[in-house]
């Protein structure tokens, strides 16, 4: 019967170790991801504290006959398309992405919203993009990108046109 109780004993210390481990380990992870998010000097994380579904990473890209291309934070005004690509932390179908396109400061352009463009996740869907397409030249200026997350705002992406 000590034994048992032994094997016992150990098991469930063995258990708690490795429960206290990961969970260290899990902080570690999100930390680095946090630390990442901020060395980013074209995008902010302002995601809830309790996010389930949250953007890891996000970029503008130029265009590639429609699809998003080289990475990049300048445009030229001729460049009529731009993209904004939003890798999710995983892939959950429902998940609502709204990207919100704004003026910063933008020559002979009012400050403010542009155009926001919303989009429901599918199953097994972790990146998500929506484009802007101008028929004429963009207006030289600061822009940016708000990704909200099911109504929360998440990250916010910057980019210029010059």
């Amino acid at each position: 019967m000590k034994l048992h109780s032994g094997w016992l004993a150990a098991g469930l210390l063995l258990a708690v170790v490795l429960a206290c481990n990961t969970s260290k380990n899990g902080n570690n992870s999100n930390s680095n991801n946090s630390n990442s998010n901020k060395s980013s000097n074209s995008s902010s994380n302002t995601r809830p504290a309790n996010a389930d579904v949250y953007v890891e990473t996000i970029e503008m890209a130029k265009d590639n006959n429609g699809e998003p291309g080289d990475t990049t934070t300048s445009y030229e005004p001729g460049d009529r398309t731009v993209h904004c690509v939003a890798h999710l932390n995983k892939a959950k179908a429902g998940t609502e992405i709204k990207f919100v396109w704004k003026a910063v400061d933008v020559s002979g352009v009012k400050t403010g919203e542009i155009t926001t463009v919303d989009y429901t996740t599918r199953s097994f869907e972790n990146k998500v993009h929506a484009h802007l397409t101008k028929p004429a030249d963009w207006p030289t200026g600061s822009y940016k990108v708000e990704v909200y997350i099911n109504g929360a705002l998440d990250k916010t992406v910057s980019y210029a046109v010059e």
